[in-house]
């Protein structure tokens, strides 16, 4: 919803962002750049970010940088502006304080941090003192020039921190390893521990300003720098020692008075993994401490908090004792499964292989294996290694006695009809949904392997998604309802919805209701939204659902189908006929952060309809290095798709080229068909082939009306009208484009009075159903038909409207070519 009011939102020290805050900062900033009413602020320091750890984050503030945000580099003070701070800070005239500013800006490099501890050290020194007699700040300048201080600011805070009372620094100590906050709970754990008043001693911290109080249940040190040297007070084998201690000591009172008080267990098995297992020799206490990361990287897998949950398995996995294999075989098979899983959800291919790999030669039976054989299916499909997936999961199917050679093959209509009967006579939706649920456990896993399956085929070979989804829908009715059989339904039904059965529609319908609060809900929105609901729902209301399927994925931790639904969103608007320009950032910044994360999931697609909104705005002739050359070209996308085979590129490549040699009007003889491959269902159907056989449609009549071989593209025409009228159903994503079609028929046919009747009928349904871009195509065509007609000012008319239309959608390279077609043909008339 859009604001009333404007917020601003500063997100500062970005140096020290972790993996999931990350996360939430780029879904911040994607849903909030186009309003208007959101400033957003983000703070760094540079060199802290072009490290190598901090690398996803340096990558990300770089693609934001001069096209969606304004950067501005904060310098150190120069000696200017340090004598202004020290002026103003001494309530002295600039001329007098010039002297000591310049001392004290050689001392602190102009860092305002730094000068700032620096002066208060002279204070405390008596370098810089005030004199009540005079009643002015005094200093000696050789006394404070000849004073040798550190050389950057951490040094400065350490040294004058060891001047304190013993007590205070061992409470400031304590302090830094709880980390930059200190909860009020912990305080009072550890005040236990350490046998003193740590409340007292944080209390006299704050008045020295190392501290600040949050309320009455946190601390928190004032600035990240001074946290920095407090814990620099340490030794590291102090610090790993520290880290233990306190970790015990709040992981034992968390077990012995509040077991479910889950933050409280993370800080303390944090502090544990900080110490490490080479502070702890007692093998009894390691199994123990393996046991609370288990329990801790559950508890973060159910917050879909997967970077934590990978952190504390790695720990638990590290804690474990040698040969424990044999002696904890349950405990080291739930920490190395649970780590597989983490990493797949982190999209970590290397890690997920290597403990699944550990897991085969030490796993005791098939049952044991499966889990990780299956997270290493499903990460080779998110690697997008997808022969590799196939083959996989392939020959674990087998060994759990599946006849996948069978199952691939396209079952026969009698059978289908046989299934088909039986869900819509005998099963009502209520009786599917509310189905026994499935008991067998390799039944659930033999789901979720042909499921990955799926994706490979769908790829590779369209044909086999028949067999596969005919598979999966007759399990759960054989063997009961699975998680996973919501997406069963949803695959089946859009294969029907390709054949022409009439229950696919309602099999999508009730997918969605099986999949609400599961952890397939995001995949489910995507298969049934892209490739079903637009036979009954406006193209516009199933792009709105993609950005809840963005959402949905984003909330339960499924990368994978998150990003397939907001690529399928952009998409989906750009069909829409969104504003352009828009569209041309919203591509660009999801592309970018695809290659910044390395998830190159969605990649082809996105780029080809990216390539695609540049030419609309430019004209043909735009250079692709002008623009990003990060992203992949045409002609790379081109060589992609035939190297991999991949299908259903291949229809979005050809679909895009129909579209451009149109609305161009370049070489139209020798464009793309997908006509015979669309209407022969050799693919699951979605929104853009349908249009892609639009466009081929408009071409073919085109055509007709300007070559000799008329027959030809008008047959071509008819067939492509032919089969849009399949989907006439879908008044208000249709309506428009089968009028437009049947005008340009009668126009080729020289039935003018019906020809303008469906022109006018195309640019009214365009216009109700707010399809800008298409309103524009048919006030082009209906205004050439005019001209036809020697109809000047009709002509006039509806072509000038359809360069504001153009021009509306941002399309200007084509408004352009609207305008010269006036210019040429109808100005000098």
């Amino acid at each position: 919803s859009k604001l009333s009011k404007s917020i601003t939102i500063l997100l500062d020290d970005l140096q020290w962002i972790d993996p999931a805050s990350l996360t939430f900062c780029r879904a911040l900033f994607q849903s909030t750049k186009s309003n208007k009413n959101v400033f957003l602020v983000l703070c760094s320091r540079e060199s802290e970010v072009q490290t190598q750890d901090k690398s996803e984050v340096h990558d990300w503030l770089q693609s934001l940088s001069g096209s969606t945000l304004e950067t501005i580099h904060l310098t150190n003070l120069n000696p200017e502006d340090v004598n202004n701070l020290v002026s103003d800070s001494l309530r002295t005239w600039p001329r007098l304080t010039r002297s000591l500013s310049a001392i004290l800006h050689g001392k602190s490099l102009g860092n305002p941090f730094f000068l700032r501890q620096t002066m208060e050290m002279l204070c405390r020194g008596g370098y810089l003192h005030y004199s009540l007699g005079e009643r002015k700040w005094k200093w000696d300048l050789d006394e404070i020039s000849d004073l040798r201080l550190d050389d950057n600011v951490v040094s400065l805070l350490t040294r004058e921190m060891t001047k304190l009372p013993d007590e205070l620094l061992v409470g400031l100590k304590a302090a830094s390893c709880i980390g930059y906050c200190i909860p009020q709970t912990v305080v009072d754990i550890l005040s236990k521990h350490l046998e003193m008043d740590l409340f007292g001693v944080l209390t006299s911290l704050v008045q020295r300003s190392y501290l600040a109080g949050v309320g009455s249940a946190l601390y928190r040190f004032t600035h990240d720098r001074i946290y920095q040297a407090a814990y620099e007070l340490m030794s590291e084998k102090q610090r790993r020692e520290d880290h233990m201690k306190f970790g015990l000591a709040i992981c034992s009172y968390v077990l012995d008075n509040c077991e479910n008080n889950y933050d409280m267990m993370f800080v303390g098995v944090n502090q544990i993994n900080r110490g490490g297992p080479e502070v702890l020799a007692d093998s009894c206490r390691r199994v123990m401490i393996s046991q609370l990361n288990l329990n801790a990287g559950k508890r973060a897998l159910l917050l879909t908090d997967f970077s934590s949950a990978l952190s504390f398995f790695g720990h638990g996995i590290m804690f474990l004792n040698p040969g424990h294999w044999d002696a904890h075989y349950q405990l080291s098979l739930d920490l190395f499964t649970s780590a597989a899983e983490s990493a797949c959800a982190t999209s970590d291919a290397a890690l997920v292989k290597s403990y699944s790999e550990t897991i085969l030669a030490h796993s005791r039976s098939l049952d044991d294996r499966l889990p990780a054989l299956c997270f290493a299916v499903k990460s080779l499909k998110e690697s997008m290694n997808l022969p590799s997936c196939r083959d996989c999961a392939i020959e674990v199917l087998t060994q759990l006695g599946e006849d996948v050679s069978s199952v691939l093959e396209i079952p026969s209509q009698e059978t289908i009809q046989i299934t088909n009967n039986l869900l819509m006579s005998k099963m009502t939706d209520d009786s599917m949904i509310k189905m026994s649920p499935c008991t067998q456990m390799r039944a659930v896993f033999v789901m979720r392997l042909y499921h990955e399956l799926n994706f490979a085929f769908f790829v590779y070979d369209p044909t086999c998604l028949l067999g596969i989804c005919f598979r999966m829908v007759s399990l759960t009715i054989e063997i009961g309802s699975t998680e996973i059989s919501a997406t069963a339904f949803a695959n089946y039904g859009i294969e029907l919805i390709a054949r022409g059965y009439s229950i696919g529609s309602r099999l999508g319908t009730l997918a969605l209701k099986l999949a609400e609060n599961s952890k397939y809900i995001s995949y489910v929105i995507a298969a049934v939204k892209q490739y079903n609901s637009w036979v009954v729902e406006p193209l516009h209301a199933i792009a709105e659902s993609h950005l809840l399927g963005f959402y949905a994925g984003k909330k339960i931790g499924d990368e994978f189908s998150s990003s397939l639904n907001y690529c399928l969103q952009i998409i989906t608007c750009f069909l829409c006929g969104k504003d352009l320009t828009q569209l041309n950032d919203t591509f660009n910044d999801y592309i970018m952060q695809l290659l910044e994360s390395r998830k190159k999931w969605f990649l082809p697609q996105s780029s080809i309809f990216y390539w695609l909104v540049v030419e609309l705005i430019e004209g043909p002739n735009f250079s692709p290095h002008d623009h990003n050359p990060n992203i992949p070209s045409e002609l790379a996308i081109v060589a992609f798709a035939a190297t991999a085979k991949h299908h259903e590129l291949d229809l979005l490549i050809d679909g895009s080229k129909l579209m451009r040699s149109f609305l161009f009007r370049l070489d139209m003889s020798k464009c793309a068909d997908v006509l015979d491959r669309v209407v022969n269902a050799t693919c699951q159907l979605r929104p853009t082939m349908i249009i892609a056989v639009f466009f081929e449609g408009l071409i073919s009549f085109v055509m007709a009306r300007q070559t000799a071989e008329n027959n030809e593209w008008a047959i071509k025409g008819e067939i492509a009208l032919a089969y849009m009228k399949r989907w006439e159903s879908s008044k208000w994503n249709f309506k428009n484009k089968i009028n437009l079609l049947e005008a340009e028929k009668m126009h080729f046919l020289g039935n003018f009075d019906l020809a303008s009747q469906f022109y006018l009928q195309a640019v009214e349904s365009s216009e109700k159903h707010k399809f800008l871009h298409e309103l524009a195509i048919c006030l082009e065509l209906q205004g050439l038909f005019f001209q036809v007609r020697n109809l000047r000012e009709k002509a006039l008319t509806s072509l000038n409207r359809s360069v504001r239309c153009y021009k509306d959608w941002g399309a200007n390279a084509v408004a352009e070519r609207v305008e010269q077609y006036i210019q040429h043909h109808l100005r000098g008339c």
